[in-house]
């Protein structure tokens, strides 16, 4: 709906300008306004990354394109295309899409969501909805060979716990496959049980804050020698960050309430006769 509905501004806005011509082909025009859509990055990034730099062969390529494209249309229009009942028909259905999607917008415009409606749906689904789960910080190396993580733990078990994270650090930047590891010392940042495998998360989990593994902790991976650092318990996620996602929610809900019973009213109101 948005699309058809920017792509019609687009066309309004290129009609109110004075266009460049870039070309001619007898009463045809091709102008600046023309190529302009052909111009702009993908992905809706225009006015971050700036207009889109093409070489004079590929902007000429693309007047070329526009004018063989109007030149069908007009061979189109010539044929009388614009009298064929399909295209009539066409045309209908059309304007009936484009009327029902402008008239959506206004209508779902007026829907109104308040704070005080957002922060009632907050407070009846907090603890369902909007509950950050029990998290850990930690660290951790990941070798191949069991063995050689038992040596690791070895060596790591005799460094002075004060010291502990800045050697397990400089053991996991020199011995981990972890391809980071090298940049933030086995790092991996805060993080709830689920978001890893599950050998990891119950092995992180189980451990005391700043404590190490034991033994080696074995995954698909490989095996892991982990230290974890902090925990935190879970908490709800404040209302002020997900406040306005909840209006846009409760927004739609709203309106797609709304459209239902407007359906539902028009259709017992309309005289419906089944032919079959």
């Amino acid at each position: 709906m948005n699309k058809i509905l920017l792509t019609t501004l687009s066309l309004a806005t290129a009609i109110s300008l004075n266009a460049a011509v870039l070309a001619t082909a007898g009463d045809i025009k091709v102008t600046d306004e023309d190529i302009a859509p052909l111009l702009q990055p993908q992905g809706g990034m225009h006015g971050m990354m700036g207009d889109v730099k093409v070489s004079e062969a590929d902007k000429k390529n693309m007047v070329d394109n526009v004018i063989k494209y109007k030149l069908l249309v007009k061979q189109a229009k010539d044929s009388g295309i614009q009298k064929d009942p399909e295209y009539k028909k066409s045309m209908d259905m059309m304007a009936d899409s484009l009327a029902f999607q402008v008239w959506q917008k206004k209508e779902f415009d007026k829907v109104k969501v308040s704070d005080a409606d957002a922060k009632k749906f907050y407070d009846e689904n907090a603890d369902k909805l909007f509950m950050k789960p029990d998290e850990v910080k930690a660290k951790h190396i990941l070798v191949d060979d069991e063995k050689k993580a038992k040596e690791i733990i070895a060596k790591l078990a005799k460094v002075e716990k004060s010291k502990l994270k800045d050697e397990f650090s400089k053991v996991a930047g020199a011995e981990s496959k972890d391809p980071t590891a090298k940049q933030n010392g086995g790092d991996l940042g805060w993080f709830s049980k689920n978001q890893m495998v599950k050998e990891f998360g119950d092995a992180a989990f189980a451990l005391k804050d700043g404590e190490m593994s034991k033994t080696p902790v074995k995954s698909d991976f490989g095996y892991h020698i982990i230290l974890k650092e902090e925990s935190k318990k879970a908490q709800k996620v404040p209302f002020d960050s997900v406040k306005d996602m909840i209006k846009e929610s409760l927004k739609g809900q709203k309106f797609q309430q709304e459209i239902t019973t407007k359906s539902d009213e028009l259709f017992k109101k309309a005289n419906v006769k089944y032919t079959k």
